[in-house]
């Protein structure tokens, strides 16, 4: 299948490769055009705009960090929406919230394009493992020219009819994820400030009922100190800003959400916003320790 993949970054990067290792002819492009110097040097094609990218291809994917990045690689005489022709089928992998998915179906169906909305499920590891999670949801006959590509890349595929309700799902699966990093970074504040070993605090959650692969993964790099970014913080809280703009819509109230925007928006504040969200779990016994 001749695919085009415009977004290189973290998740990006991964996805695509493994898209080439399947044996897909892929061209690629990337604002930084140095993100694809492994994918070309292993027989991938470099394009030189996001339309050229997106031009005569049977699947075009998008992944990039936010609704702006979308917005920005779509539009324009050198957006990928140039690119598309009647037909085409656009499957955009980033997480930019129900507004934003709701705004590229409305325009994709005008210009005659299949539009699928597929946000990742799944950390930068899972990505190089062909192990992520994926929500895909758009017309039929998209979902089933995607699959074969969507396969290749995810352990597991859930399919909807529906581009915006994937993208809410995926917003709400972030609002537990971004709950639970936050209760457990706060959790470790407490037991920190009474003396209690980090470690044997995880190790106790872990046998608990309440255990997750999330804490035992976090808990590790919060232990050595290692936040570099395998889920970046300032992601995180724009995921969580998303959640409260769907909740607007919608007429629902995320009490818990809100507060764990703030925590996490205050942590990028502080001069965390690259680095990984179990950062936050820094800020929290750093103000044990200042006491």
């Amino acid at each position: 299948m001749r695919i085009g993949f415009v977004g290189l970054g973290t998740m990006g990067e991964p996805i695509a490769n493994n898209l080439r290792k399947a044996g897909h002819d892929l061209t690629v492009w990337n604002r930084t055009p140095s993100r694809a110097n492994h994918i070309v040097s292993k027989g991938g094609k470099l394009a030189a705009t996001a339309r050229e990218c997106a031009t005569g291809r049977d699947l075009v994917f998008t992944c990039v960090a936010d609704e702006r990045a979308v917005e920005a690689v779509l539009q324009g005489g050198d957006g990928v929406m140039a690119g598309l022709a009647e037909g085409d089928v656009l499957v955009d992998l980033s997480t930019c919230g129900t507004r934003m998915t709701r705004s590229v179906q409305e325009r994709t169906a005008k210009k005659g394009t299949r539009f699928v909305s597929c946000p990742i499920l799944g950390s930068k590891a899972a990505a190089e493992q062909a192990q992520i999670v994926l929500v895909a949801g758009g017309p039929g006959a998209a979902r089933e020219k995607a699959r074969p590509a969507l396969h290749a890349v995810s352990a597991r595929l859930f399919e909807l009819d529906d581009p915006v309700q994937a993208a809410l799902l995926k917003l709400c699966v972030n609002a537990v994820g971004g709950a639970m990093i936050s209760a457990f970074s706060e959790a470790l504040a407490l037991g920190s400030a009474g003396g209690l070993d980090l470690w044997r605090m995880v190790e106790v959650l872990q046998a608990s009922s309440f255990h997750s692969p999330l804490y035992l993964m976090k808990g590790e790099l919060v232990e050595k100190k290692d936040f570099a970014p395998r889920f970046r913080l300032s992601l995180a809280e724009k995921d969580q800003r998303l959640a409260q703009e769907a909740a607007q819509d919608l007429g629902a109230r995320l009490p818990i959400n809100e507060a764990v925007r703030r925590l996490l928006g205050e942590a990028a504040g502080a001069g965390r916003a690259d680095k990984d969200v179990s950062s936050v779990a820094e800020m929290c016994l750093e103000w044990v320790r200042k006491k």
